[in-house]
């Protein structure tokens, strides 16, 4: 991609018109109802447990002790957490949840645990609210998957059909393949920003556990870890879908290609212990620091992801520039 032949202008008409295209195609309707129903699943399963044990106090207790619910929510989401930090098996965090007394009162004593993971989930928990830590772990996790619904389909359908011929006798090729890039990113972003919103203002209006200003202040993290992750996987897609002339294919090889390395990563492990290693051909390896305690760690981080992202799109554009169209 070279600077030279790239118009700004240009760029940012095609991705305005793309956001749009998004807004109205099947792929961008798509997206959208994946992420909603997903992100708002994993906050209902997550919120409704805590809400029922809130009336529960009351009917109990005659009134609602919102510490007491945090700390409950602490006692439980802690090996959690750990699990998805990669600290504890699938069967440790299950004996330690069947282990938690389920009576009302303040959880059991427990030793701390001076770890960099340990002290990472007392932040994610403690210093921050705790619900709003976990469902941002969950979509971290989760998001990239769906990804591909959206973004499969920059090129190829146009490739497929020759449509990019007639819109390549009034712009240049790398125009079209960044401003649909920047398209696609500013239309995943969009949807981000509503969901966490959403989220949001739930648990402000509704639950109460947590005053506005450290809602407001972990929305933003939040935010800034989603919207930066979605880049570097908008731009596998873009690549992929550059590379093919079937949309069908491309959304075929963009989801191998996103969950195959996660996968190959973990069944790996049990053959070869450096394959762990091959989740950081995406990032996989990175993408929980988004939401470290350390600002070295989340900007490194969002720097990593942005690194990917310039790799994708090179690989990708070098490949769109030489093929037949």
């Amino acid at each position: 991609m070279t600077l030279r032949t790239m118009t700004l202008a240009h760029v940012r008409l095609i991705s305005q018109y793309w956001t749009r295209f998004s807004i109205r195609s099947g792929s961008g309707l798509v997206y959208l109802m994946i992420v909603l129903t997903f992100g708002l699943s994993v906050a209902h399963m997550l919120i409704s447990p805590v809400e029922l044990l809130m009336v529960q106090q009351e009917r109990e207790m005659g009134h609602r002790d919102p510490n007491l619910v945090q700390e409950k929510i602490m006692s439980i989401g802690k090996p959690v957490v750990k699990f998805v930090l990669g600290t504890k098996s699938l069967g440790e965090v299950a004996k330690e949840a069947s282990e938690q007394p389920m009576m009302m009162g303040p959880p059991m004593p427990e030793k701390a645990d001076t770890t960099a993971a340990g002290l990472w989930a007392v932040f994610l928990l403690q210093e921050r609210p705790a619900l709003l830590s976990a469902i941002f772990l969950i979509l971290v996790f989760g998001m990239p998957f769906a990804i591909s619904f959206l973004a499969f389909n920059q090129i190829s359908g146009d490739v497929q059909s020759r449509g990019l011929r007639y819109l390549l006798l009034r712009t240049e090729r790398s125009n079209i393949f960044l401003g649909r890039f920047l398209g696609t990113a500013v239309f995943s972003t969009g949807v981000i920003a509503f969901l966490i919103l959403t989220i949001v203002l739930y648990l402000g209006l509704k639950t109460g556990l947590y005053p506005a200003k450290a809602l407001l202040i972990w929305s933003i993290q939040g935010f800034y870890a989603l919207s930066i992750l979605m880049l570097p996987y908008i731009a596998v897609c873009t690549m992929i879908s550059a590379c093919v002339s079937s949309p069908f294919l491309s959304l075929i090889l963009a989801k191998l290609v996103i969950a195959g390395t996660l996968l190959f990563a973990a069944i790996g492990t049990f053959v070869w212990e450096p394959a762990k290693y091959i989740k950081y051909l995406l990032p996989w390896g990175w993408q929980n620091h988004l939401l470290h305690p350390s600002v070295a760690h989340w900007g490194s981080a969002g720097l990593a992801c942005l690194a990917y992202t310039a790799v994708f799109l090179m690989l990708g554009y070098r490949r769109f520039e030489k093929r037949d169209l």
